[in-house]
């Protein structure tokens, strides 16, 4: 959740946080935990982490899966199962809580990523959109705009501060 910045308040956590005060979503500070790793899958975050996500009651829970199910070339349906248990986890734990899916990367748009693998990409990411979609609404969660690609770290890959501030503002933008 801020790979390509070099500190994780310009990652998506601090940047929602401060959209959140700022925008007068919530009186006073925001407090936040970030749980996950660089590689994981929706199953991998499903079975590994899912119960720290859980340990204590939240308000918001935003979910930010789906990049490495497009890269790793998951199936739709074992995407959609692993993020329905996550939700379903989410949601048992902290039933008033908001829920929010962040959909997959648009890696149609990646510059970086030389055609064919680019357009590839790009419509697996599509499908598992889609199917993000799907199950979203199956849970009463909402989905806010993947990453765009646009705005890009030295890696060329995985966002920027700007590019993190745009997760955020989508993910703002849901919850209005």
């Amino acid at each position: 959740m801020g790979t390509g910045v070099q500190r994780l308040e310009d990652g998506l956590p601090g940047q929602l946080g401060r959209l959140l005060v700022e925008g007068g979503a919530t009186v006073g500070s925001v407090a936040w935990r970030a749980v996950g790793r660089n590689g994981a899958t929706a199953a991998a975050v499903l079975d590994e982490f899912a119960p720290a996500a859980v340990a204590a009651h939240f308000d918001l829970a935003v979910v930010m899966v789906g990049w490495n199910d497009v890269l790793r070339l998951r199936a739709g349906g074992e995407f959609a199962r692993a993020l329905g248990g996550l939700l379903d986890r989410l949601h048992r734990s902290s039933p008033d809580a908001r829920l929010v899916v962040v959909a997959p990367p648009e890696f149609g748009r990646f510059a970086a990523l030389p055609n064919p693998l680019r357009w590839a990409l790009g419509r697996h990411a599509q499908g598992l959109t889609r199917r993000t979609e799907r199950v979203a609404a199956a849970h009463s969660a909402v989905v806010a705009p993947g990453f765009d690609g646009r705005s890009v770290a030295s890696d060329r890959f995985h966002p920027d501060a700007a590019g993190y501030r745009a997760l955020a503002e989508g993910i703002v933008g849901v919850l209005a």
